[in-house]
């Protein structure tokens, strides 16, 4: 495919689609919603404090549509031992926690590395013949024990390796099918990815990824969601429902920041590619956590709710719920109605000035969001240390000359005065951003519903801009 011309969006989602058919991508799950335990505890997981997580989600925020508890990395004993629990912060196992928290109405996620080893693992002590080798036929090491955050070194699985398959085989089809996993993560395929000696000859790293991701997919069925983390974008199109496309997030600013680019630069692969992943996002005060030396302003949080928001895939929150409670102020973004519809909508907000930002804003800071013919959002977020601001005329938007329009900040839930056709965003504080519902009164309200179809994945590009499908055409030779 070969594509020409100055309009670069429609070329870059005429690329997703052309991934989402060649490639047949799992694009159909609703998007996912819930809690994930990895910036609310990072490894210091236990199931009392899962559990007391799960009980407040399911008391406060289950009928707003969050009905996943996401157990991230910590649970178990060693790295690649997913079906082997640490007893010593899940004295009764992981399968009674699991019934306890379905018990509740939420739905069980649960992380892995699936060719992520550890020494003091099973496979490693057992069975180093099932690992990824050098010439030598020594297993190749791709994390010091200082490097790796489980403080031991890290080899990689050979996924073409007979007797490792069946490995990778009875580890899925226990986590879905005895204990009744819906959601599982895949992640440090980057990492594992490595070029060396496999047991099938021959073989590069992105082959031999696609092989062990072929037979998890096959051992947990077509209803189990998988999501890739860490990894090669385009390999597990095809094998998985939900895909990251950012950095980790945490408490703090920097780190959402830096996120955004990844959110903002793959906008087109969702719901081509996959749903997309961009990580949890983070409201709370919370301290825990590397590098993070002050608490998050509440500005601070809004960006990052605003941001997962922005991307239209999986939107879960990364904090310790009980001790959020007490910040109503916060806790209320969780039930803001625009940003759940945003969610539930499942499109992915355009990127307006990807290529064409403005030095001063450091990075693309303007995201716009045509949800039906009536109803858009304007996102403008200032990343840098000082005020912005910015003017929008309404016409950028391929929004209808002379319509009556009506303005309204979603976070302040205050009225938007505009001159003309102009939308002035002044003095807007650094670290935060202004999120401006756009309603035509001219058009009817229409009902929206939950749960994005493939179908309307398919079509949701003709609410971005009206002459994209033209652009597009007119572009690719």
């Amino acid at each position: 495919m070969f594509a020409a011309g100055d309009n670069y969006h429609a070329q870059l989602e005429a690329y997703g689609a052309a991934i989402r058919k060649l490639h047949h991508a799992r694009i159909s799950a609703s998007n996912l919603m819930g809690w994930w335990s990895w910036t609310a505890y990072y490894l210091n997981l236990t199931d009392s404090a899962a559990l007391a997580n799960a009980q407040w989600l399911s008391t406060h925020l289950k009928k707003f549509g969050y009905d996943y508890l996401h157990i991230d990395a910590g649970y178990e004993n060693a790295p690649g031992e997913y079906t082997s629990i640490d007893r010593s912060r899940f004295p009764t196992g992981m399968e009674e926690l699991i019934r306890d928290i379905s018990r509740l109405g939420l739905k069980v996620g649960i992380w892995t590395a699936p060719f992520y080893v550890g020494e003091h693992a099973w496979v490693y002590r057992q069975h180093p013949e099932w690992l990824v080798h050098n010439a030598r036929g020594k297993p190749i090491r791709i994390l010091k024990a200082g490097e790796a955050q489980e403080e031991q070194n890290i080899f990689v699985l050979d996924s073409t390796h007979p007797s490792a398959q069946a490995y990778l085989r009875k580890t899925y089809q226990t986590l879905a099918k005895n204990w009744g996993i819906r959601y599982i993560k895949l992640d440090f395929m980057d990492n594992t990815a490595i070029e060396g000696y496999y047991h099938r000859p021959h073989t590069t790293a992105i082959e031999a990824q696609r092989i062990g991701l072929e037979v998890i997919r096959k051992a947990v069925g077509k209803e189990v969601l998988l999501d890739k983390d860490g990894s090669p974008m385009l390999n597990a199109v095809g094998l998985v429902d939900q895909g990251r496309i950012s950095q980790d997030t945490s408490h703090t600013f920097l780190n959402t920041r830096d996120a955004a680019t990844g959110i903002a630069g793959r906008y087109y692969m969702h719901r081509n590619f996959f749903v997309s992943d961009p990580d949890a996002f983070n409201i709370s005060r919370q301290m825990v956590g590397p590098r993070i030396r002050a608490p998050l302003t509440l500005n601070e949080a809004e960006v990052s709710i605003v941001l997962a928001a922005l991307s239209g895939g999986m939107f879960e929150i990364g904090d310790d719920l009980p001790k959020l409670e007490s910040d109503a102020e916060r806790v209320a973004l969780l039930t803001n109605p625009d940003l759940l519809r945003m969610v539930q909508l499942g499109r992915a907000s355009n990127p307006i000035d990807l290529l064409t930002y403005q030095p001063e804003d450091e990075q693309p800071s303007i995201f716009f969001l045509r949800e039906d013919d009536r109803q858009s959002l304007l996102a403008v977020f200032n990343w840098t240390e000082q005020s912005r601001s910015h003017a929008f005329k309404l016409s950028e938007f391929d929004l209808p000359d002379g319509h009556s329009f009506h303005l309204y900040d979603v976070l302040t839930k205050q009225p938007v005065a505009f001159t003309g056709d102009t939308i002035a965003v002044n003095d807007q504080p650094a670290h935060s951003v202004r999120l401006i519902k756009i309603s035509d009164n001219s058009q009817i309200a229409v009902r929206r519903t939950r749960s994005p179809t493939v179908n309307a994945a398919k079509n949701h590009e003709q609410f971005r801009f009206p002459d994209r499908a033209k652009a597009q055409k007119e572009s690719l030779y």
